[in-house]
Formats: structure tokens, C-alpha cells, sequence
């Protein structure tokens, strides 16, 4: 990757510091380094975990430490060397660290408790950093968001009074330059924000959201169909009308999302119990039976339903993973995987459930942090929104206006020569100007969210129906006003000689 000394601290090494998986992967490392296991029998472990790109760090190590006989110090210094060439990069101070304790035969429990401190810290700070940038960033798109509106409307006016014999391709010319400009902008912000993937990954609930969302859209595009050949409604009205049925898999996404925050806020509470009481019992299932005489809100039916699993000697491991998917949360995957394998090694579960209690904690107050600041743009997007949309409504009314003028009144001379846009060109592009600015303000609300990317459907519907509504409703003022008081002002008056 070329370097530019300016761009040189968002390169994508950098961006991806403060990777989640990696403070669960020391986290899971730490769990099982607690039943005082061996250097050779923690890399057997680790190998067999779904961690990417670190589990794949740790089965090479396996494989050339132990299946070729290097030893597991120089494995781990050798696969340091490839991983990266960054001497920053976590994994590979991680493993020549660890390599260096394996080799002076230094306590691995003491050497990942303090690993898993230090990332845990690193985690944090560079996230707090990330959501500074962010905030930057949000109010960047504002000023462009605001910028690019008054940038079409200036180009269009200017070519009209400047007697352009080509206004429609400048008009063309400006709304792609502004939606590529826009577009390009939101996906620098999806790759510099923080991703924060809330939900688990389910098959079945993909397939029936995905139902939901051509349910919607086949509805939108049979009632946008029916209206425009029906010629009953305006255009810009019809795209608001045949947006609104994306609001049902948009507020069905967002009912989701409310529902794994809560339960994610939940979460440490039960984990720390679980543990404690596992480390005193050390049954599955006597502990649950403790566990479930208190209350954990919403995360209580599936704690029920993984009690009724583990009686019914469902493998332990398997339980822990329908667990993760009753819930569909991210955030307990990670943390069920680090206890169901830090049980099977014969791990202390009380620091365990401690440590994955506090890193759940910490990573739920990030993210609330980063929810205000979202709440804050989404409020001002909104109000942005509809007033960039009354700018273009009011654009399309003065071209309009401009075109009578000239088709009654010769106002043109040497000096001055008037060319508006075509109104059945600016019609046609002012359907196009509310989807572009509403699609692309709902990918910014989304990127700058995080969470569920489902509930961007709801975004894009609401802003579609705004920005449909405030068009019509500008239109519908100005159109006796400007044509009242503008034509007859400038409309001669013929009287006798």
C-alpha cells in the first residue's frame, strides 16, 4: 500500500486497531490459561477457535512448532515475521511476546492478564479516538450535504442567465458530480468508523428478513406503477408514497436492534454470576438452576431454553452455540465462546466470567457513546434534509417561472440573454434529486450508527417521504405566488400612446 506522509495514519492497518476479535481472541486466551494448561497445549487449543486471521496465526505455529519439530519459540517467531511487517501490529507483538515467556518458562496466566489489560486499554482509547475523528467527519458531511444543494441550484441559475445553450447537460453534469462526491465521502466514513457488528448471523432470520424487504419493495413498485400511469398525484409525491412500505422491514430491523441492545446490557450481569457459582458447583446445570432465581430481563427465555438444553444432555458446546443464536447477539457469541472453551480446559470460570463481564461492559458503554453522537446527526440530517429538498423545490419552481417568462416577454438583448431548463427536464430530475440525497443521507445515518445495516430501510423511508412531502408542499405555496408576483412584476404594461 503507497504511503502519502498525509493519508499515512488512515492507512487500513491503522484503521483496523481496534479490532473486537482480537480483545475476545487475548480474552480467550487468558480464560484458558487459567486452568494452568501448557504453551504446546494452549496453541492445540487455540487452533481449533473461529478467531480468522489469529487462529490461522496460532494452527501455523501448531504446525511448524510441533508437526515439524521447530519448537513452539521459534514457531511463534517465525509466523511473527510473516503476519506483518508492521512492528505495531497487536498479533505480532502478541506472538514474539509470547514466544519470549514459553521460552523462559514464565507463568502464562500472569502474562495474559496483563495482555488482556493492555488491550482492553488499547481497545478503549482507540475507539474514544475514533469516535473524536468521527464527530469531525459528521460535521463535514453537513457543510458538504448543504454545499452540494446550493452548488446545483447556483450551477443551473448561472447557465440559465449566462444564455448556455446546453443548461439541461450542466444540470445533468452538477447532480452526478454532487451524488458521486457524496458517495464517495459516505464510503470513506464506512472505512474509517467503527464497524461494531451487533447482530449474529442466522441463516433462517436472513432468509425471512430478506422475504420482508421484497415484500415491501414489490409493494412500493405496484403502487408507484399504479400512480404514475394514473398521472393523479405529481411525480415527487408518488417516489414518498411508493417508499413508505419500506418502513415495515425498517422498523421490524429496528425492533431487532432495540431488542439486542438490551439484551447485550444484560449480558455481564449473568456471565459474572454464572461464573461465580460455576467455579463453586461445577455443573452446567445446577449452576443455571442458581443462576435463573434471579432475573435477566429479556436474556431470561433464552437462559430458560439453555437450561432445558443442557437437562436434556444436549452437548455442552453446542448449547452454549443455540445460546448465541436465540439471542442473534454478537456480543454473546463472543462471550459464550470464550466460557464454553475456558470449561472444557478446567479453567478458573469465576476470572473468566469476571473478565468477559468487563469487556461486555466496556464495549456496551462505548457503543452508547457512539449512539448519542448518532442520535445528534440523525436529528440534524433530518432538518438538512428537508431544507435541502425545499432549496431544489424552489429551483424547479423559478426555472419554471423563467421558461413562461421568456415564452411571453422578449427580456433578452445583447447583453443579456435568458436560456432556462426545460420544466419536463427538471420534472424528471426532481424524483431522481429525492431519491439521491435521501439514499445517500440514510447510508450516512447507518455508517455513522453502526449495528444492524438492516435499519437502513427505515432511514431511506423516512427520508424519501420527507423529502417527497416537503417538495410538494413547496411547489404547492409557490406556484400562485411566484407566478402571481413575479410574472405581473415583470409583465410591460401596453397602454395607449
Amino acid at each position: 500500500m503507497i504511503q502519502i506522509p498525509l493519508f499515512k495514519k488512515l492507512s487500513l492497518a491503522n484503521m483496523q486497531k481496534s479490532d473486537e476479535k482480537f480483545v475476545y481472541f487475548v480474552a480467550f486466551l487468558y480464560s484458558i490459561s487459567t486452568g494452568e494448561i501448557g504453551g504446546i497445549d494452549l496453541i492445540r487449543t487455540t487452533r481449533d477457535t473461529n478467531y480468522g486471521k489469529y487462529t490461522a496465526a496460532f494452527r501455523d505455529v501448531y504446525q511448524i512448532g510441533v508437526g515439524w519439530s521447530f519448537g513452539i519459540s521459534r514457531a511463534l517467531e517465525m509466523i511473527a515475521e510473516k503476519v506483518s511487517s508492521d512492528k505495531t501490529d497487536q498479533l505480532k507483538q502478541l506472538l514474539i511476546k509470547l514466544a519470549q515467556v514459553i521460552r523462559l518458562g514464565d507463568a502464562l496466566k500472569t502474562f495474559f492478564a496483563d495482555e488482556l489489560k493492555s488491550t482492553v486499554m488499547t481497545y478503549s482509547i482507540v475507539y474514544e479516538r475514533k469516535l473524536e475523528n468521527q464527530k469531525l467527519f459528521l460535521e463535514m458531511f453537513y457543510t458538504l450535504m448543504s454545499t452540494a444543494a446550493f452548488m446545483i441550484a447556483a450551477n443551473s441559475i448561472m447557465s440559465m442567465l449566462m444564455g448556455q445553450s446546453n443548461s439541461e447537460s450542466i444540470l445533468l453534469m452538477s447532480f452526478i458530480g454532487v451524488a458521486a462526491s457524496m458517495s464517495a465521502f459516505v464510503f470513506m466514513m464506512y472505512i474509517m468508523f467503527p464497524r461494531d457488528i451487533l447482530g449474529y448471523q442466522s441463516a433462517d432470520e436472513d432468509f425471512k428478513f430478506r422475504l420482508k424487504i421484497y415484500m415491501a419493495v414489490g409493494a412500493g413498485v405496484g403502487i408507484g406503477v399504479v400512480l404514475l400511469f394514473t398521472n393523479i398525484l405529481p411525480t415527487t409525491l408518488i417516489v414518498g408514497i411508493a417508499a413508505a412500505p419500506l418502513f415495515y422491514p425498517g422498523l421490524y430491523a429496528r425492533k431487532m436492534e432495540q431488542k439486542l441492545k438490551e439484551i447485550n446490557n444484560w449480558y455481564p450481569e449473568f456471565v459474572r454470576h454464572f461464573g461465580e457459582i460455576y467455579a463453586t458447583i461445577g455443573s452446567v446445570g445446577s449452576t443455571l438452576e442458581a443462576v435463573l432465581r434471579s432475573d435477566f430481563g429479556p436474556l431470561q427465555v433464552h437462559l430458560e431454553r439453555f437450561k432445558n438444553r443442557i437437562k436434556h444432555r444436549v452437548e455442552q458446546k453446542l448449547c452454549f452455540e443455540l445460546f448465541s443464536r436465540d439471542t442473534g447477539s454478537q456480543v454473546i457469541a463472543n462471550g459464550n465462546e470464550v466460557v464454553s472453551f475456558a470449561m472444557d480446559k478446567g479453567a478458573n470460570l469465576n476470572l473468566a466470567g469476571n473478565h468477559v463481564a468487563d469487556i461486555t461492559t466496556k464495549i456496551n458503554e462505548l457503543r452508547a457513546k457512539r449512539t448519542q453522537t448518532a442520535k445528534t446527526f440523525e436529528t440534524i440530517i433530518v432538518v438538512l434534509h428537508a431544507l435541502t429538498l425545499a432549496v431544489f423545490g424552489l429551483m424547479n419552481k423559478l426555472t419554471s417561472i423563467f421558461f413562461d417568462l421568456v415564452n411571453t416577454v422578449d427580456v433578452s438583448n445583447d447583453t443579456l440573454s435568458l436560456t432556462p431548463i426545460d420544466p419536463q427536464f427538471m420534472a424528471m430530475m426532481m424524483p431522481l434529486m429525492v431519491l439521491m440525497t435521501s439514499v445517500i443521507s440514510a447510508m450516512a445515518l447507518k455508517v455513522a450508527q453502526g449495528g444492524l445495516y438492516k435499519t437502513v430501510f427505515y432511514h431511506i423511508a423516512l427520508l424519501l417521504v420527507i423529502g417527497s412531502v416537503v417538495m410538494f408542499v413547496m411547489d404547492a405555496l409557490l406556484s400562485d405566488y411566484l407566478a402571481t408576483h413575479v410574472l405581473d412584476f415583470v409583465k410591460p404594461t401596453i397602454g395607449p400612446v
